[in-house]
């Protein structure tokens, strides 16, 4: 299994596990962006470098801005149920990236190469 192959299947179990759980969604966001530490940045697979753009923002929003906890959270829920949707066709990720920081207020630059 490649990188990414290990990298998607953990991201989709965190989130499935994440789902079907009655705890806060910041923490399993956390063990999400934990999931990017240590991989190659672009491996071919752009997915490793924006989602943890996605919920480096996400969980900085709780972070940075305690009283907006249960907006955050909700966005945390809402991306989570997209990603499971949208993973495994490039295209449709590109589109959810794309919206996701949009909506996050980040800019999507070129990742960069490792």
């Amino acid at each position: 299994m490649s990188d990414s192959e290990v990298f998607r299947a953990a991201v989709r179990a965190r989130i499935a596990a994440m789902l079907e759980s009655d705890a806060s969604p910041y923490g399993s966001g956390l063990e999400l962006l934990g999931l990017t530490s240590g991989l190659p940045v672009n491996a071919g697979d752009e997915a490793l470098y924006w989602l943890a753009s996605i919920w480096g923002e996400l969980t900085d929003w709780v972070e940075l801005r305690p009283a907006e906890t249960d907006q955050a959270e909700a966005h945390m829920i809402a991306a989570a149920r997209e990603w499971l949707t949208v993973q495994g066709d490039r295209e449709v990720e590109a589109q959810y990236f794309d919206r996701w920081l949009d909506l996050l207020g980040c800019e999507r630059p070129a990742p960069p190469q490792t």
